[in-house]
């Protein structure tokens, strides 16, 4: 294959490339739903930081920084910001609003000892929230 006819191949894997990076990262922009979203998070972070304060004395001393900056509001929700939920990615919007919406009351009812315990797991709504978030 001469230079002349390798251009044409090589100017389609160019646009086919970009064209595939870009659709992965946009998602959606929904500035009402990244809005409500973040709110939601901030509520979840908090929930977790105040039962983190109640068992404070069992965390092992290298992980509390590590913790502490995981559960600030402005940490928790920085990282929700570069989520799939966030930017809507995965699955249909209304599936995810819908899946996080109803985790985040679950998570807000739940004591500290159920999130203790795991029983997040056990929320159908969580779960589906989880595999969303998961997706690459």
């Amino acid at each position: 294959m001469n230079w002349k006819e390798g251009v044409p191949v090589f100017l389609s894997v160019i646009v086919l490339m970009s064209f595939v990076s870009c659709k992965k990262e946009k998602g959606i922009l929904s500035l009402e739903w990244q809005n409500e979203s973040l709110s939601l998070t901030a509520e979840i972070c908090t929930k977790y930081r105040e039962c983190a304060d109640k068992e404070w004395k069992s965390i092992p001393e290298n992980l509390k920084k590590f913790t502490e900056g995981r559960l600030e509001e402005t940490q928790c929700q920085k990282r929700f910001r570069e989520s799939n939920a966030y930017k809507l990615i995965g699955a249909d919007p209304l599936a995810i609003q819908t899946a996080y919406k109803e985790c985040h009351t679950q998570i807000l009812k739940f004591s500290c000892k159920d999130l203790q315990e795991g029983k997040i797991e056990t929320v159908p709504s969580c779960l589906a929230f989880q595999k969303i978030q998961n997706r690459n």
